[in-house]
């Protein structure tokens, strides 16, 4: 890779090494491990289609690859958002075939933990919302069929759909086990980037 292509700022840098220094190695490697493969997911796609990148740059929210030169197609933008989550799905699944019935599949283990991320990771990022591989693939699907316009209506409709969802699951999480205040505070914080930073494009 080019000098500077990768590109991390101050805060998720902190909360990598938060996480590597306060969370178990069966939290923490499995996420970290998940994270990668889906963005090597998206790197090895843009290298089939010969894309040409310009930066990976890695955000409190995720990671965004940002391409150099013209605009792709429609196809080559979908193929290429959903490298990442089919590399999270396909690694989970060699994951299950590989340790299940082994001691390190069972909860806390580094194989079941890996195997829970890589789905829960894939699921996520195949949500239709703005700055999310599945909004991108959205987008990419109504927009060479009925243009960019109609596009950007049915993707901000999605996004507020699936945002109020996420946010009712937390709540009643919450009130109902005590749990899922962090999925309350990622749906807000995903609110904000995707209603302030509408103009740009972006994949977890």
């Amino acid at each position: 890779m080019r000098d500077g292509f990768l590109k991390i700022g101050l805060l998720p840098a902190i909360l990598i090494l938060i996480m590597i220094a306060f969370e178990p190695p069966g939290v923490s490697l499995p996420s970290l491990t998940a994270a990668v493969i889906h963005e090597c997911g998206h790197l090895f796609a843009a290298r089939l289609l010969k894309i040409e990148l310009r930066s990976l740059d890695i955000g409190p929210l995720g990671a965004t690859i940002r391409t150099r030169g013209s605009l792709i197609s429609y196809g080559c933008e979908w193929l290429l958002c959903a490298a990442g989550p089919a590399a999270n799905l396909a690694s989970g699944a060699a994951a299950y075939m590989i340790f299940h019935g082994s001691k390190r599949f069972t909860p806390g283990g580094t194989a079941f933990g890996f195997c829970s991320v890589s789905l829960m990771l894939a699921l996520l990022n195949l949500l239709p919302v703005e700055g999310f591989d599945g909004g991108r693939m959205l987008y990419a699907a109504v927009g060479s069929l009925a243009g960019p316009r109609a596009a950007r209506g049915l993707l901000s409709f999605c996004s507020v759909i699936s945002l109020c969802g996420l946010w009712m699951l937390s709540v009643y999480l919450l009130l109902r086990w005590g749990a899922s205040l962090s999925l309350f505070i990622f749906s807000a914080s995903v609110f904000c980037r995707v209603f302030i930073e509408s103009d740009e494009h972006g994949g977890i």
